[in-house]
């Protein structure tokens, strides 16, 4: 089976040499997610976000023929950590 990989942020080192843009990878019937990102390289231990066909997904996903699969870095955010800046609106409208 045939799917398509479109690798963000700093997963694009994973891109061949020279080549941006999507790839197409050949993967064995049944294949799942970890499957191919051992296939591309990506360490067993390496903190990844997997979207396959739109819908976030873990490594143990099965993959199908045709499959749209997209390798994000984790997003970090959220509350402000002790000493960060923070914008804050004081008094009404």
């Amino acid at each position: 089976m045939t799917v398509t990989v479109t690798f963000f942020a700093d997963l694009r080192r994973f891109l061949p040499r020279g080549v941006d843009g999507p790839q197409r990878y050949t993967l064995r019937e049944q294949a799942t997610v970890d499957d191919l990102l051992t296939v591309i390289g990506v360490a067993q231990d390496a903190d990844v976000t997997i979207a396959v066909n739109g819908e976030q997904a873990a490594r143990e996903t099965s993959l199908h023929d045709g499959a749209d699969v997209m390798l994000l870095s984790p997003m970090e955010g959220g509350a402000a950590a002790e000493g960060e800046a923070t914008t804050s609106i004081k008094g009404g409208a």
